[in-house]
Order: structure tokens, then C-alpha cells, then sequence
């Protein structure tokens, strides 16, 4: 009789919850598919994974995943395909842009975090790096060695963070730059000894300035010093947005097509053994 008394009290309670339940207001994925038209935000720098090209395009990695996980989205709703609308962003603005409805979906390098999770919604991760930094072939050596000299990182982003963990307790200035492109150039000009920054991203940066025959003495260390998830973001409580881009990109990963936009966008990078099983481990089945 006890069990079956807890029973009958908890049904009017449950019930209760359910017919005392707010309306479904309408969400990103409403929007989608009465309008027809996605929205993604794309970096105007931040190559090989979000850049506009020589002819002002899109492209890179993460803009390839969105145009995948658009037509998945396409194909759900059953849609031909669905109009793409690039909202240019960049590592401040990106998340007021998705935050005031002015983008569905940041196809960039952007970390998941516990803290931007507060506001955001995080696809699965399409790939992995970590913070960096790069040195001046004839200055300091040893990250440990600061002591005093300025040290940059791109403004907006988890490289500042790195910057001030290992510049402030020496005395070091943080100098912030609005691309990886100034903040390296500013290194070789001798205006800062270290610049933080996620190291595929530098790497990619020194190669591309190394093909315009500058000659800039700077190397990238082979040290990481933190675990960067890269995933496509939209605003917190998108969860049938979020759905449908998991659905896409784990599509993408089952099926290895993310190799072939691997190819073009990073070109001669080679992906680690580790780095590769990222794509089996976080997709999802259906």
C-alpha cells in the first residue's frame, strides 16, 4: 500500500508539471526553416579554419563543416538547400553577434569551454589544438625566463588568459593585437618577446608570411599549454539547432569526408594519429 500511495501522490504532481508547462517559443531552426536562409559567422582572418580568400569568399575548414552541416540541415527540413548568409565576425564581436540573433551558427576557431557555456551552446569538436607560443630566435629562450619583457596574444580569445598566466607574476606587459598576423609581425620587430596564441594558427600564420619571403626570426614551440577543443557555437538554448549540426557534422565524420576539407584547408599538415581519432570518438550514431 505505501508504494502505491507514493505512486498515486506522484502522478497529479508529474501531470501537474506537464499541463503547467511553458509554450515552445520558436527557435533558431523555426527561423531556418521559414526563412530558408542559415546565417554563419565567419572570421575575416583566422586561416586555415575561418578567413575570406583573394576573392573576398569564405573559406577554411570550419566553413566547410557549416556548408556540410547546412545541407544536412537542408535535407532534414526537406529542403533543395538553404541560402547562406555570411555575417563577418571577429574574436570580440563573435559572440555579441550570436548572442543578438545576428548569427545561427560561428564557423571559427572558437574553444569550448565550461565558461562561455554559461552563454553558448557548443557543437560536437571538429578539431583539437592547443596554446602556443612563438619566440624570437634571438631573444628569450625559455618561457620561464621572463622577466619583465612584453608578451602579446590576440585580443577576445584563451591566448590572453596564457599570456597573463605566464607574463604578469615576472612583471611582463600584455599587449593585445586584433590578428595573429599583427601580433607576429610585432614579434619580429622586436615590440614583444613571446606571443601566445593556438598553435596550428601560428604555425599556419608563420608559413603563410615565410611565402611572402619575409623574413621574420621567429620559431614556434613544440610545447602546448592547454587543451583547445575547437566546435561551431551557437546561443545557449538552441538545443534543436545544436542537434541538427551534431547530425551533420557527425556525418561528415563517419563518412571521412572531413579529410578530403582537411586536405584543402590545411594543405601539407599532417594530422597526428591522435588527432585523427578525434573524428571517430565524437561522433554520434543516429
Amino acid at each position: 500500500m505505501r508504494i502505491f500511495s507514493a505512486f498515486r501522490l506522484v502522478i497529479p504532481v508529474a501531470l501537474f508539471g506537464v499541463l503547467a508547462a511553458p509554450p515552445v517559443l520558436a527557435d533558431a531552426l523555426d527561423q531556418i526553416e521559414e526563412s530558408g536562409v542559415i546565417r554563419l559567422g565567419v572570421r575575416e582572418a583566422s586561416a586555415p579554419f575561418s578567413y575570406r580568400d583573394e576573392n573576398g569568399e569564405p573559406a577554411g575548414l570550419a566553413i566547410a563543416l557549416c556548408k556540410r552541416v547546412a545541407d544536412s540541415i537542408a535535407a532534414r527540413l526537406g529542403r533543395e538547400s538553404l541560402a547562406l548568409e555570411f555575417v563577418t565576425v571577429d574574436s570580440e564581436t563573435r559572440f555579441d553577434a550570436l548572442l543578438d540573433g545576428r548569427v545561427d551558427l560561428h564557423c571559427g576557431p572558437m574553444t569550448a569551454s565550461l565558461s562561455r557555456r554559461e552563454t553558448l551552446d557548443f557543437s560536437i569538436p571538429y578539431f583539437m589544438d592547443g596554446i602556443g607560443a612563438a619566440l624570437r630566435r634571438d631573444g628569450v629562450q625559455e618561457i620561464e625566463a621572463l622577466a619583465g619583457e612584453p608578451v602579446g596574444a590576440l585580443n577576445g580569445t584563451t591566448g590572453v588568459a596564457m599570456a597573463r598566466h605566464w607574463g604578469e607574476p615576472g612583471g611582463s606587459p600584455i599587449i593585445e593585437f586584433e590578428s595573429h598576423r599583427k601580433g607576429l609581425e610585432a614579434l619580429g620587430r622586436g615590440e614583444i618577446d613571446v606571443y601566445f596564441g593556438d598553435q596550428g594558427l601560428l604555425l599556419h600564420q608563420l608559413d603563410v608570411l615565410k611565402r611572402e619571403d619575409r623574413l621574420i626570426p621567429i620559431r614556434v614551440i613544440e610545447d602546448q599549454f592547454s587543451y583547445e577543443p575547437y566546435s561551431l557555437a551557437m546561443k545557449a538554448g538552441e538545443r534543436r539547432l545544436r542537434l541538427e549540426v551534431d547530425r551533420g557534422l557527425s556525418t561528415a565524420f563517419l563518412d571521412r569526408t572531413v579529410f578530403d576539407d582537411i586536405d584543402v584547408a590545411l594543405g601539407e599538415f599532417q594530422l597526428s594519429e591522435l588527432a585523427a581519432f578525434l573524428y571517430v570518438l565524437v561522433a554520434l550514431p543516429e
